[in-house]
């Protein structure tokens, strides 16, 4: 049943995160309509909206969580958290890497994203 629970808890954020982001995106068309200060806003938006996909959703918390629950259940407290303060140490080492690459290749990143949109 824990694993029922957790599931449905997990769910019920998800959804609650999707309903509030449609607020949001609703709120900012109401308030700017289209423009191109709109399209500059959702292009910074989309990058960020990257990583936590990446990172939180995706590959990296799928192939984590499953060695972090069998390392949990295998070993000490002490082992557990050597294991996520390297991790953690490891994503904000990675993270700062990819902001400074990205700001030193803004340009280049914005092109890539938004090709379709002109200098203002």
């Amino acid at each position: 049943m824990g694993l029922l629970r957790s599931a449905a808890t997990v769910s019920s954020f998800t959804l609650l995160s999707r309903i509030t982001g449609l607020v949001r995106d609703v709120l900012i068309a109401r308030a700017f309509g289209a423009g191109p200060l709109t399209d500059a806003f959702w292009v910074a938006f989309r990058i960020p909206n990257l990583l936590r996909r990446l990172f939180a959703e995706g590959a990296f918390s799928q192939a984590f969580v499953p060695i972090l629950g069998e390392l949990r259940s295998q070993s000490d407290h002490d082992k557990v958290r050597r294991l996520l303060d390297r991790v953690a140490l490891l994503l904000t080492l990675a993270v700062m890497l990819v902001t400074v690459l990205g700001m030193l290749g803004a340009p280049w990143v914005v092109s890539l994203i938004a090709s379709g949109l002109r200098s203002a």
